[in-house]
């Protein structure tokens, strides 16, 4: 994820909750594949952070004599407690997100939020279809996770299609697995764009995917989310050839 995240909002957007500073301590550092790592850390001296599932914190760490500010997804679930997770990508040459990367478990750092209007839209009233592209899948698991934990049947399909280069980037692949094993609405569709002999699922991208599997059909809401050329083209395609309307497609996208 690098240094800004842009939200394309839609009609139906809510209003974003109130924002406030506070410490949090690395609890666990996870290497999800070689250049990305789940930071799992706890709030300290401060009241447990109220989010929703989609949102993001932005993390203020001090290089010399000014301080850097970069938004990061919350990966996990909202909880009772003052755990939260961040997915974090190595951007090359990037300052905050090496420095966050290479933390020792126990060292403290400091946050603002939570932010954005990346959530999803309630009632559920239609399929549900996640886009997502590398470490944009972080605010995705924490939508995903949200909602089958918290509804105990639900009515309409879940889809999410997971693009990456090479298999090894196929963050929380074990975890989307188990998803859909243990609930038949979840169908995960990983897709990679340079496969080696080894896989047997889907390749090229996305939006192939996205015609494919929904050819036809317009009844349903997307969620997207990764870089910005992905974000772009796919609003592109979900407008003009599957004719959604604007408020049915929400967008984020890391530029």
């Amino acid at each position: 994820m690098v240094s800004q995240i842009v939200t394309i909002e839609s009609p139906c957007s809510p209003s974003p909750r109130a924002s406030s500073h506070f410490r949090a301590k690395l609890q666990r550092s996870i290497v999800l594949a070689p250049d990305t790592k789940q930071l799992e850390w706890e709030i300290i001296d401060s009241p447990p952070l109220q989010f929703q599932a989609g949102q993001f914190l932005s993390a203020f760490v001090q290089n010399g004599a000014r301080t850097e500010i970069r938004p990061y997804s919350i990966a996990s679930p909202p909880s009772n407690d003052s755990r939260f997770e961040l997915c974090i990508n190595r951007v090359k040459g990037g300052y905050v997100s090496n420095y966050l990367c290479d933390l020792e478990v126990g060292s403290v750092a400091d946050f603002k939020g939570p932010y954005g209007i990346f959530v999803l839209t309630r009632p559920i009233e239609r399929d549900l279809v996640f886009l997502a592209t590398g470490t944009g899948v972080a605010p995705m698991r924490s939508m995903l996770l949200d909602l089958f934990a918290r509804d105990i049947a639900i009515a309409h399909d879940v889809w999410l299609i997971f693009g990456v280069r090479f298999t090894e980037g196929l963050l929380y692949r074990k975890e989307f697995e188990d998803l859909q094993g243990a609930n038949p609405r979840f169908h995960f569709l990983p897709v990679v764009s340079r496969s080696d002999a080894a896989w047997r699922g889907a390749t090229g991208h996305v939006q192939d995917q996205l015609r494919k599997v929904f050819a036809g059909r317009k009844d349903f809401q997307a969620y997207l989310c990764g870089v910005n050329a992905m974000v772009d083209e796919v609003r592109v395609i979900l407008r003009n050839e599957f004719g959604l309307d604007r408020d049915r497609i929400r967008a984020e996208k890391f530029v």
